[in-house]
């Protein structure tokens, strides 16, 4: 038996490749659940090496965000997961140390879901067609069946995209904020309205940081 494999009650002889990902499902599991308590999403989760130690990063989002108080409660909660069941032995580290982040989605993240754009609402996003065209707009709204973008040169020129006709789509980096115009547009649709509000209150796009737990 080669090292780090490991004999079941079966008697079937478990590889550490099997042992590992029976363990990142387990700890999925158990982030998603933890994150759906917490009244979260889990957007994401990976487990990579890195050196002698393993990044465990939970990604989480909501529709009002994710605040760093609440991004913390994650983490701890998580953590007292994961060591219990390191420490009933099922755990997928072993001895090796782990890193765990618990964060929200960053600028630069896919747009996969509904949901996703839903949460980007007023946000600026790139957008690829299925019909290989590209463009930068401005979220409006959602719909059931697709999204109300601003777009154009002045980024005020109205367009629905189908979620079929999307390939892909991303927040993208908004250092300067909309435009009185657009946000005007934007105040004037209840969907983005609350964006428009928060815009005009703090002039630029929140954000949050990145707690980490060092095992």
């Amino acid at each position: 038996m080669a090292a780090g494999d490991k004999l079941s009650s079966d008697g079937h002889n478990y590889t550490g490749e099997e042992i590992m990902a029976a363990g990142v499902q387990r700890w999925r599991e158990l982030a998603d659940r933890i994150a759906t308590e917490a009244g979260f999403d889990l957007e994401d989760f990976a487990v990579v090496n890195a050196g002698r130690r393993r990044l465990v990063r939970v990604i989480v989002d909501a529709d009002d965000g994710v605040t760093l108080d609440a991004a913390a409660e994650v983490s701890r909660r998580l953590s007292e997961a994961f060591d219990a069941d390191e420490q009933a032995g099922d755990g997928m580290v072993g001895a090796a140390p782990y890193t765990l982040e618990v964060t929200s989605p960053g600028i630069g993240r896919p747009l996969t879901d509904r949901r996703h754009f839903r949460r980007a609402t007023g946000r600026l996003i790139t957008v690829t067609t299925t019909e290989d065209e590209t463009l930068t707009a401005r979220v409006l709204g959602v719909t059931d069946s697709g999204v109300d973008l601003l777009t154009g040169r002045h980024g005020t020129d109205p367009r629905h995209l189908s979620f079929a006709e999307i390939a892909r789509a991303k927040v993208e980096v908004d250092f300067s904020g909309p435009s009185e115009a657009v946000t005007a547009l934007l105040a004037a649709d209840p969907r983005s309205a609350a964006f428009a509000a928060r815009q005009s209150a703090i002039g630029t796009p929140d954000s949050t940081d990145e707690p980490e737990d060092e095992r």
